[in-house]
């Protein structure tokens, strides 16, 4: 618990809200997306994986199914190409710990992937910043509560870290 609230501290002092973005699409997604007031979230009661979370990180989860447009919810705890081959939106819910991360990663495939607990402990926040270093992983964004990651053949790589 105290290493996640000296993780909390340090985040607070290095993140920013949408005046520190300079990316069009983070600054679109951090204003119209996690910043907007309307209640146009998404309803996690039919995901048992989103479960366990609180209800700011559910706000956070809908906020982000509901801007992208997600169609589809994929948890991976396996490693399957085939299951992630879809053209359609689709979500990829991991923990920091799945051992198959890195494998999914490193497919860029047209999704974005969602991470929990990236500051649950020291070895997440490190796995954390390898991933951000990940060469495919060209946008990747820390909100605390995950880290998302974008795959974006157009954008330069970036790493944000955002008040949610």
């Amino acid at each position: 618990m105290l290493f996640k609230t000296i993780s909390y501290l340090k985040f607070l002092l290095k993140s920013t809200n949408q005046h520190g973005v300079h990316s069009p699409f983070v600054y679109d997604f951090v204003t119209k997306g996690l910043y907007k007031k309307e209640n146009n979230s998404t309803s996690l009661n039919s995901y048992s994986e989103f479960k366990n979370l609180s209800n700011k990180e559910k706000k956070v989860v809908s906020k982000i199914i509901y801007y992208f447009k997600i169609k589809e919810i994929q948890v991976k705890n396996t490693y399957s190409i085939k299951d992630l081959s879809k053209t359609h939106k689709t979500l990829i819910y991991s923990s920091i710990n799945n051992k198959y991360l890195d494998k999914i990663i490193n497919h860029k495939l047209k999704y974005c992937i969602l991470i929990n607990g990236i500051h649950q402990n020291k070895k997440a926040e490190l796995k954390w910043l390898e991933i951000i270093k990940n060469k495919n992983a060209t946008v990747t964004i820390d909100v605390f509560y995950f880290g998302i990651i974008f795959f974006r053949s157009e954008q330069e790589k970036e790493h944000f870290n955002i008040r949610s």
